[in-house]
């Protein structure tokens, strides 16, 4: 009961004070409570954002330092004369790979320097009016001989380095219509090869002597299973 007469005396002792005196209680009674809302709810939430605020910045800085740290790393890296070397190395490789390609495409179309040796002959013993006197796999040679021709060449076709001239030669006898099939019959195979010369010498009406000289192109240096007669 004492709290509900202590009620009474205050609810007396507000009801005597004047309008005044009540909005100024009622202005300090919200003071009151704003001040205990700030003090455990929104300073310790204002605490906090600016804890959080403290630290996203912090990260921010340490990304702003990685960034140019990084950037510097890059620097020295690409200023280091090993790693240009090293960059230059993997260039040439690339384009030796490249050029070694583009070499096995181009003589995949030519006879092979052993396949036109044989060729050569076979082609001779099919034709009964025909007689072999000679068959010579000559020295092979580069087929850019000095580094002129080879700048030259390089500008006009690529393809060129790294290949190897392969000549051959035959001499048989015969007459002018076996030649003449013989010649046709070598023009007309599949694979392709390169005619440096020709020469037809009559030495006995109509028996001749014909020499001809063709090459294919390879990458390799020298001969490889071939038969010379």
């Amino acid at each position: 009961m004492a709290k509900s007469i202590d009620m009474q005396d205050l609810r007396k002792k507000v009801g005597a004070m004047s309008e005044r005196e009540k909005w100024m209680l009622v202005i300090t009674g919200f003071v009151l409570v704003v001040g205990i809302l700030d003090f455990f709810i929104i300073q310790p939430m204002r605490d906090q954002r600016a804890l959080f605020e403290q630290q996203i910045n912090t990260v921010r800085s340490q990304q702003a330092d990685f960034a140019q740290q990084q950037e510097e790393l890059v620097v020295q890296i690409e200023s280091d004369p090993a790693m240009v070397m090293q960059r230059q190395i993997e260039g040439l490789e690339k384009s030796i790979d490249t050029n070694e390609v583009r070499l096995k495409e181009f003589t995949t179309s030519l006879v092979t320097p052993v396949e036109m040796s044989n060729m050569l002959r076979e082609l001779v013993n099919q034709n009964k009016g025909l007689k072999l006197i000679e068959l010579e796999n000559q020295a092979v040679a580069p087929l850019i001989d000095d580094a002129e021709n080879q700048e030259d060449m390089a500008n006009e076709n690529e393809t060129e380095f790294g290949l190897f001239r392969h000549p051959v030669k035959v001499i048989f006898e015969g007459n002018y219509k076996d030649t003449l099939a013989y010649v046709q019959k070598l023009e007309n195979i599949d694979n392709k090869f390169y005619w440096q010369r020709f020469d037809y010498q009559v030495l006995e009406y109509p028996k001749a002597r014909v020499t001809i000289n063709i090459y294919t192109l390879s990458t390799q240096q020298w001969w490889i299973g071939s038969n010379e007669s």
